[in-house]
């Protein structure tokens, strides 16, 4: 009776062994091994003979008395493997599912008597399409990967072509008691010696692009040991789609292989096969748990399975969306997971019970979002990138008539970023990013669609809504910001389009803002420009004035034009020297037209030697007629000095024109100064040497500060026209101005006042210690013929003065 009833324990636990894995895999064979050998199959989960091409009478039958010739022998010499090895063999195939091609990994193991005979042979086959195929998606998005390293479960090791060690995760150092610091640098080979052949071969695949799936190998621990792994290879491109490292993911199977070799012959052995499953494992009976694997005790935050053994499933699982497969899964510690369940109804000593296996989605989940986030949305300052606006544009323009765009762009936003650091202009793009978030509503929708350009979108119905809207713009972008210890004030161009003049086009409507941003900034700065049809006539002048500066040097028509700077107390007069060009067609064109056009297009450098060389010739004319203490100035582009060879040329110039270099002085932006100043510094210090005078133009409208330019080597700085300007008027504009003229004399600067036309600005600058002043009042800019009489007629105006 005794060996009857251990027959029937032994049926029971093959059909319980057979109910359970008919879940964990898709096709589960029993196969008895013949003399031959021949291998004839006893039995087949029942729900996987369609996917294998089987049916209930193939039962009994040899592999080769079912299959065709090839398809029979590909098998045979997988089971043969087995038999032969008395080991697990592993091997992937396709299989036909539903007329679609699928990837399957077997796993056959061997049953192996204390004799050493193999009677049975027992395969696992797994459908891993889906698999294979998440893993090749996650290769592409190299955005995740250092997320992806961090997060992961696996040990992940990343090295060069050449086989170093480039990064290793914390499973890596768990996995083989190896620091990381300890790893890195190092050859592979130093863990896995006796691969070396291998390992050279797989290098050069996955340098010519090739992924390595499913290795089997054997790595040297720190403490001498070994640790089973499967490793899957893949190779890592660079931004420009080159192979620079290989990355793989190691898989530990130390343990689960021990199971095998240890247990065998008993049903512990698929115990531990469930028990060191990834996805969740719970047996309940009644609705009560029963049993629970490691990785269901991981998920409930159970420290052992007396924790909810016996405890109502329910109680922390429910159903999510009625509409959806999904679960949630509430664990001990109160933490909410995204789960999908699947159950069947199996025999569990004696009772019925239901069998039920979890798969966490909530770092699935994750990674979705922070994919849709990636595809939607800036990752520095968290706003809507140009692909979302386009949408929202789209979907706006189809709903609303009334649909403006205001395309706003930061004024010398590279400068800021070089002069402070790339990190702090970024900590400037997130506080301008935050300070527009104040505005977003479900009328206004915000996205950074460029370095420095930013996009408000209004949903309005009357246009005065979009006004309010610029003067809230204004509001809070012009309020200073303090960046790195630095407060820092900076100037926007904004242009304006609406979706009536875009005939309902996207392209066309951001096109329009491109367009009214641009003609901003060639406007000057703190701009607002609405799109208008004309602004295509100014493009094409702006093209034409482009090729038309290449020849105009050539045909002569640049002149210079010539304003004096008059020290009313030294009763001395100098001039500057002011570019004046005559279009044939068009008339005179403004330089603040044509400078910027020419600055772009490189020509600038040739009409500053122009300049120079005229400007020589010039004074040398003036000095004949008696002027012999006039000093000539002339202006220096930015561009300019980004020239290697400014200084040869200037003193080549004047050699050429036997002019004293103490007769000119030289005036640069301060924007020049700031762009490389280190570069900067060492042109003008080699100037100076020379004797000529250097002089900072337009000062107060950009970023720098007269301690700051205390650092450079420089004479002179001109008080920009817009101060002198609000002199009469603006009672906060005269105390700037004091305030530059007192700091610039405690640095042993002289102090020029540019834009006086009126007696009661020359009063005011006389009585704050101005030394030299320059505008309208004196004189208007006049050409060489007309300065003579000029420069006689001011002695009159200084002695009245005097």
């Amino acid at each position: 009776m005794r060996q009857s009833e251990l027959i029937k324990e032994l049926v029971f636990d093959e059909q319980l062994l057979f109910t359970i894995m008919n879940q964990l895999f898709d096709v589960v064979f029993l196969m008895k091994v013949e003399e031959g050998p021949r291998f004839r199959y006893v039995r087949v989960s029942s729900d996987a003979l369609h996917l294998a091409s089987l049916v209930e009478e193939d039962m009994g039958k040899c592999i080769e008395e079912i299959y065709p010739r090839e398809i029979a022998a590909h098998l045979n010499r997988q089971y043969r493997k087995a038999v032969e090895t008395k080991a697990i063999v592993t091997y992937r195939d396709q299989m036909n599912v539903k007329d679609s091609l699928r990837i399957a990994e077997s796993t056959i193991v061997p049953i192996v008597k204390e004799d050493g005979t193999i009677p049975y042979l027992i395969c696992f086959t797994r459908d891993i399409t889906e698999k294979i195929e998440q893993e090749e998606q996650l290769e592409e998005i190299h955005q995740l990967f250092h997320s992806f390293l961090a997060h992961s479960h696996d040990a992940l090791i990343v090295f060069d072509l050449a086989g170093r060690i480039l990064l290793v995760n914390r499973e890596v150092e768990r996995l083989l008691g190896w620091h990381e610091e300890e790893m890195l640098s190092k050859d592979i080979l130093a863990f896995l010696p006796e691969y070396r052949t291998r390992l050279q071969r797989s290098l050069m695949k996955l340098g010519r692009g090739e992924s390595l799936t499913s290795i089997r190998l054997s790595l040297m621990r720190k403490d001498g040991t070994r640790a089973y792994v499967s490793a899957n290879i893949t190779p890592v491109f660079n931004k420009d789609g080159k192979i620079v490292a290989g990355l793989s993911m190691l898989r530990d199977l130390t343990d689960l292989i021990q199971v095998q070799e240890q247990l065998r012959h008993s049903e512990e052995l698929y115990r531990k096969v469930i028990e060191f499953l990834p996805d969740p494992v719970i047996i309940q009976i009644d609705g009560a748990i029963r049993y629970m694997n490691p990785s269901g005790l991981e998920m409930m935050k159970a420290a052992c399975l007396h924790h909810v053994q016996g405890r109502k499933l329910s109680d922390f699982l429910e159903k999510g969306d009625k509409e959806s497969e999904e679960w949630i899964l509430t664990s001990l510690n109160g933490e909410k997971k995204e789960v999908q369940v699947k159950e069947t109804s199996i025999h569990y000593y004696g009772q019925n019970a239901q069998f039920l296996i979890m798969r966490d989605l909530s770092e699935q989940k994750n990674k979705e979002k922070e994919i849709e986030f990636m595809a939607q949305y800036d990752s520095l300052t968290g706003l809507a990138n140009r692909n979302y606006l386009k949408e929202k544009l789209n979907e706006f323009m189809l709903h609303h008539t009334g649909v403006a765009v205001l395309l706003i762009d930061i004024n010398r936003f590279k400068f800021i970023n070089d002069f402070l650091g790339h990190s702090n202009g970024d900590e400037l793009l997130k506080e301008v990013a935050q300070r527009l978030k104040k505005m977003e509503s479900q009328h206004v929708f915000l996205a950074r669609i460029g370095d420095d350009e930013f996009a408000v979108v209004s949903v309005y119905e009357q246009q005065k809504e979009v006004d309010t809207l610029l003067r809230e713009l204004d509001r809070l972008l012009h309020e200073p910001y303090f960046i790195a210890g630095e407060k820092l004030n900076i100037t926007v161009n904004i242009g304006v389009s609406h979706a009536c003049d875009a005939n309902l086009s996207v392209e066309t409507l951001l096109s329009n803002a491109d367009k009214a941003v641009y003609y901003a900034k060639m406007n000057g700065v703190s701009h607002v420009v609405e799109y208008q049809s004309k602004l295509h006539d100014i493009f094409a002048k702006k093209i034409r004035l482009e090729n038309d500066l290449q020849v105009a040097l050539e045909n002569h028509e640049f002149s210079l034009y010539y304003q004096p700077k008059v020290n009313i107390r030294l009763g001395t007069v100098n001039v500057e020297a002011l570019i004046r060009w005559k279009h044939p067609q068009l008339g005179m064109i403004s330089p603040a037209e044509f400078i910027p056009i020419a600055e772009e297009t490189n020509v600038i450098d040739k009409i500053g030697t122009w300049v120079l060389q005229q400007a020589c010739h010039d004074l040398r004319g003036l000095q004949k007629m008696g002027f012999t203490s006039l000093k000539m100035a002339v202006n220096l582009s930015a561009r300019q000095f980004m020239d290697e060879h400014l200084e040869t040329m200037v003193s080549d110039i004047f050699a050429e024109a036997n002019v004293s270099p103490s007769s000119f002085v030289f005036e640069i932006t301060e924007t020049t100064v700031m762009k490389e100043p280190y570069e900067v510094i060492r042109i003008l210090q080699k100037l100076k040497q020379k004797g000529i005078t250097i002089a900072i133009d337009d000062f107060g409208v950009s970023y720098s500060s007269l301690n700051y330019l205390n650092r450079f080597p420089i004479d002179a700085v001109k008080i920009d026209r817009s101060f002198i300007r609000d002199l009469d008027e603006n009672h906060k504009g005269a105390e700037i101005v004091e305030a530059i003229i007192s700091l610039a004399h405690r640095l042993n600067l002289e102090v020029t006042a540019e834009g006086v036309e009126t007696e009661e600005q020359v009063r005011f600058l006389l009585e704050k210690g101005c030394d030299e002043m320059q505008g309208y009042y004196f004189s208007q800019p006049v050409p060489l013929e007309q300065l003579p009489s000029v420069l006689n007629d001011l002695q009159s105006l200084i002695a009245k003065w005097k």
